[in-house]
């Protein structure tokens, strides 16, 4: 209290901030060589000499002096932030400064220090939260330097000292966790990348061209594999009569064809971009527009469907060389909405679709007949401005009140320029002798037990006829006959689609008939029939009895 400063009049009293140990910090002004310093020696000799006596006077006028024994190996030395050598009586100068000065060091409480942890936490959080891994790093740096700048200005201009150490700690711990999770998850996600990747490539690798396949690995929503709903456009197909066909050939024959035959329509379907999802026997299910998708998807999948008919022309040529049967395919397209995602478990997926446009696809393809194209009206529209439609059907689908209109595709224009060669089927001739029949309805793949009986009226040789039925038949329907010439074995395994169908009265159907599947004993009799030729010159024999059986 009623301190006065060397030189002041005016008394006041001074605050000095002290611990609970009642210890205060000093606020040094510097090293020990910024005090000034006067040796004994010059105070002897100033007392001999009046001039320098006055002129020492005149120096040490208003000032506090300390008088301190600083000669080399004395003991009254200490450390201090400057020097770990002081002399202590540049400690009691400088704590007598800092009084005098009032210039008093203010340390930040333990509570004021969590508050500053707590904000240097939470920038921290939100660099992570914000920033990439090498931004990240980089802001943490940036924010260590930033705190230690702001803890040196509040020193040199607020007289406020903080602990530096623990926040940095607890920066540097921080980061390096961060840093450690970081890598650990990016590594994880690195490999569940290329685990997706090689998901994409097995899935996708052997149906997609590798441009595609590419395209789809670099998009970035390439890899997204859940589950959507997508519009897509299906395209199916199936050869007809394939099942009576492989049933004459060996095991060995069979498959050999089949390669032979997926990997040429494959190739097919890869130069169109589209995905082939299932092969199902001698059947497949290709998209357009899964995974990756397309503003042409509807007009790939049209150009693509040509593109197949024109290879399986190419196909056959191969096949009479080889002295093998021919295949002839059927093929539907529909484009609709349905959900395309991974299927499956966590030991065995795939990447497929469900949904009702897939059903009405297969659904077209089962009214189709060798070589033939049909597309739903969904896609018709997409397309109509290119496509050359040869023929319109109205079809009636389960579940739907009003047919549908299926449209028969010839070609499509530019820039694709795919044309079917015009069909050159031989015209109907009337038998002289109607040929007895019956016929077995197919649903499914499951043939009935009971046959209508009914009379094969005219022939188109071994590719079309008309017949008339004792009983309803459905038109598209599938069926297998058993055609009975009088005075031989009957022919059997003949299968047949129903083109059309005309009821003349409650009792009889006019049907006309494409022929699907036929034994080579089948296709030469009814050549000779078709010509004119008389159908009862065989030996006869037992008739075999007929039994349900799946095709």
């Amino acid at each position: 209290q009623g301190a006065r400063r060397p030189g002041a009049t005016a008394a006041r009293d001074i605050v000095i901030p002290i611990d609970r140990r009642g210890s205060m910090l000093v606020n040094y002004v510097g090293a020990w060589e910024r005090l000034q310093h006067v040796p004994l020696e010059r105070i002897v000799l100033a007392s001999k000499d009046r001039v320098d006596l006055e002129l020492l006077q005149e120096d040490l006028a208003g000032k506090i002096v300390v008088v301190a024994d600083v000669s080399t190996g004395t003991s009254d030395v200490g450390a201090m932030p400057l020097d770990a050598n002081f002399p202590l009586s540049g400690l009691h100068s400088n704590i007598m400064h800092t009084i005098l000065t009032e210039q008093f060091l203010r340390e930040l409480s333990e509570s004021e220090m969590l508050v500053v942890e707590g904000l240097l936490l939470g920038v921290l959080w939100l660099l992570a939260w914000r920033c990439r891994s090498v931004t990240f790093a980089l802001g943490a740096s940036g924010l260590a330097l930033g705190y230690v700048t702001l803890a040196v200005l509040g020193f040199l201009f607020g007289h406020v000292t903080t602990n530096l150490i623990r926040p940095l700690l607890m920066l540097g711990a921080a980061t390096g966790a961060i840093v450690i999770q970081r890598y650990v998850a990016e590594e994880k996600a690195r490999l569940e990348g290329l685990r997706q990747r090689d998901f994409v490539r097995d899935t996708f690798g052997r149906y997609l061209s590798p441009d595609v396949v590419e395209e789809l690995l670099d998009s970035p929503t390439g890899l997204t594999m859940g589950g959507e709903v997508r519009e897509i456009t299906l395209l199916v197909s199936d050869l007809r009569g394939f099942t009576s066909l492989a049933a004459r050939l060996s095991p060995p024959e069979v498959i050999a064809m089949l390669n032979r035959y997926f990997e040429r329509m494959i190739d097919v379907i890869a130069h169109y971009r589209g995905t082939v999802d299932e092969l199902q026997g001698d059947g497949m299910l290709t998209f357009f527009g899964a995974p990756f998708a397309a503003p042409d998807d509807p007009e790939r999948a049209v150009a693509c469907a040509l593109a197949l008919q024109l290879a399986l022309i190419e196909f056959n040529d191969a096949q009479r060389q080889r002295q093998l049967p021919e295949l002839a395919m059927g093929i539907g397209i529909n484009t609709g909405a349905v959900i395309v995602g991974n299927i499956g478990s966590l030991k065995r997926s795939k990447y497929g679709a469900v949904g009702t446009a897939i059903n009405t696809a297969y659904r077209i393809e089962s009214h189709t007949v060798g070589g033939q194209i049909l597309i739903s009206p969904s896609t018709y529209e997409r397309v109509r401005s290119l496509v050359r439609v040869r023929s319109t059907m109205q079809a009636q689908f389960k579940g739907l009140e009003q047919p549908v209109t299926l449209y028969d595709i010839s070609g499509l224009g530019p820039p694709y320029h795919l044309a079917l060669p015009d069909k050159t089927q031989a015209p109907l001739v009337t038998l002289s002798t109607p040929l007895p029949m019956a016929c077995f309805g197919i649903e499914g793949k499951i043939v009935a037990d009971t046959p209508l009986p009914g009379t094969v009226l005219r022939l188109a040789g071994a590719h079309a006829a008309e017949a008339m039925l004792a009983g309803a038949m459905a038109a598209y329907s599938n069926v297998k006959l058993r055609l009975e010439p009088a005075g031989r074995a009957p022919l059997t395994d003949v299968y047949a689609k129903v083109v059309t169908s005309e009821s003349r009265s409650p009792q009889e159907t006019l049907v006309h008939l494409e022929f699907t599947a036929l034994p080579d004993e089948a296709q030469a009799f009814l050549q000779r029939a078709s010509q004119g030729e008389s159908h009862s010159s065989d030996r006869a024999t037992p008739a075999p009895a007929e039994s349900s059986q799946s095709i």
